[in-house]
């Protein structure tokens, strides 16, 4: 099903999230399993859906959560040089004067917050958070659906088990978001439509996660784009297991961030860009505005 935007879920559920310091779940193996969602907005043109020209903006490192000691995430360099190949590989062509598309895009870990203030009724954004990570907006509206209706119904606790009834792939929304997951999530914005229309239509995005005991994640994150770029500008009906492979080493010298970049004559509205980015900052990490994250 095709989606008109990028709404938050306000999904409620009581996810008993455990807290697992970062290590290899599978000692003698580097394969680990990636989940993929990937989706197109309603009306998208089709021609923007596909390989096209793109420029590009790094929204940084997202670490939300319990903190944990040992994750070391990959440098900017490496992830903009593995997506900038990524891309490449799959027919996109980098243009900072004329693209089709904006991308952006932004890489991490999201645990539970177990300091973040509950809230009688709702959802807290952290839970938002690790919910979206791993739902399209299909699942999740039957999930915020069935869970927030048992809520005002039986005043379920959001601390307790998530609901029983919960089945198949709204089941493993909940299941996905139990536990602590490295990510990284790219999305694409009709250029034309920041530069003359001043509005970030989305036309694509693509999030692929998978649980922090895959690996090290200087090695998972670069893992991910390149298995996940055959996904970017699909539309999934149900998120998706994809088995992956851990990338070893640094690979080759990274893009400059500025060949990536719009370029400095763009005319997308600076605040524009600026509230955007914050935008999908607060929305991915499950931060309140104005906090770091």
């Amino acid at each position: 099903m095709k989606i008109s935007s990028w709404p938050s879920l306000s999904l409620a559920a009581a996810l008993a999230a455990g807290i697992c310091p970062a290590a290899h779940a599978n000692l003698f193996s580097d394969d680990f399993e990636m989940l993929v969602v990937a989706e197109t907005a309603k009306d998208a043109p089709s021609d923007l859906t596909k390989p096209v020209s793109y420029c590009a903006m790094d929204g940084g490192y997202i670490e939300a959560g319990d903190p944990i000691v040992g994750d070391t995430p990959p440098t900017a360099d490496r992830v903009r040089q593995t997506l900038y190949g990524a891309l490449k590989d799959q027919g996109f062509s980098a243009n900072r004067a004329s693209p089709s598309v904006l991308l952006t895009y932004y890489w991490g870990v999201l645990r539970q917050d177990r300091q973040e203030a509950r809230i009688p009724y709702g959802i807290r954004s952290n839970l938002n958070a690790r919910l979206r990570l791993v739902s399209t907006e299909e699942l999740g509206s039957e999930v915020e659906n069935h869970i927030l209706g048992r809520q005002k119904a039986d005043g379920t606790n959001m601390n307790v088990a998530s609901p029983a009834l919960l089945v198949g792939p709204t089941r493993s929304v909940v299941e996905n978001a139990r536990r602590p997951r490295i990510f990284i999530i790219i999305s694409a914005f009709d250029y034309q439509g920041l530069t003359q229309g001043h509005e970030a239509k989305p036309v694509w995005r693509v999030k692929l996660s998978a649980q922090e005991t895959s690996g090290d994640m200087d090695e998972v994150i670069p893992s991910m784009i390149a298995k996940g770029a055959p996904f970017f500008g699909k539309d999934l009906h149900e998120p998706r297991i994809v088995e992956a492979t851990l990338s070893r080493g640094s690979g080759a010298a990274a893009a400059p961030a500025s060949s990536l970049q719009p370029a400095p004559e763009s005319a997308i509205d600076s605040n524009l860009l600026q509230n955007l980015l914050n935008r999908e900052r607060i929305e991915f990490s499950g931060a309140n505005p104005g906090s770091p994250n």
